[in-house]
């Protein structure tokens, strides 16, 4: 098989991000990393804007620097796929609710669900609060009435509202007629 010159300057960049990604997560400089592997700050530079390809024997060295495995390199980044025709409601509770879980369960970093309300539908008729940190609300369409504490606002389709979940708060869809649709980011305390 061969590698065509596009591939491989995507595998150079590729290598380059990650490099520099691992060298300022653990907060060293170029001319640090440099010193520790005993290859140039310029090779190095080059080498993570993808300018250059680098030898296994150089890379091995700029990896042991930052104490890294090599083949961490290498590796495609995890990621899941999640088809609209594929995605399975759940019941998180409300009447006239449908919610679909768009993150995969393992993913403890953030939990992204759409959620469907019927006219009238609501989570809870009474305020409530929860576990989190941060709880962010992208109304795709239709309208949504927030009750946060002893506050109400209406918000419209293309309207976004961050809130802490540990404030008394609940939903619901205002309307008689129509649906709404509704896009949460549910970011917990701790992951």
């Amino acid at each position: 098989m061969t590698v065509q010159p596009d591939e491989a300057h995507d595998v150079v960049l590729s290598i380059g991000r990650r490099l520099r990604s691992a060298r300022q997560e653990r907060g060293l400089t170029l001319r640090q990393v440099a010193k520790s592997s005993g290859l140039t700050a310029a090779f190095i530079s080059q080498l993570e804007r993808g300018d250059t390809s680098a030898s296994v024997s150089s890379l091995v060295k700029i990896a042991s620097a930052l104490g890294i495995d090599v083949t961490s390199l290498f590796e495609k980044p995890s990621s899941t796929l999640v088809r609209r025709g594929e995605r399975v409601p759940s019941m998180l509770g409300g009447e006239g609710v449908v919610d679909y879980v768009l993150t995969p369960e393992e993913e403890k970093r953030a939990q992204v669900i759409e959620t469907h309300l019927d006219p009238g539908g609501y989570a809870d008729k009474e305020l409530y609060t929860r576990g989190g940190e941060l709880l962010i609300c992208l109304v795709q369409s239709g309208s949504l009435e927030m009750r946060v504490e002893d506050e109400r606002i209406l918000l419209h389709a293309g309207d976004a509202m961050t809130l802490d979940p540990r404030v008394p708060h609940t939903w619901s869809n205002p309307s008689r007629r129509n649906r709404t649709r509704v896009l949460w980011v549910d970011v917990p305390a701790e992951y």
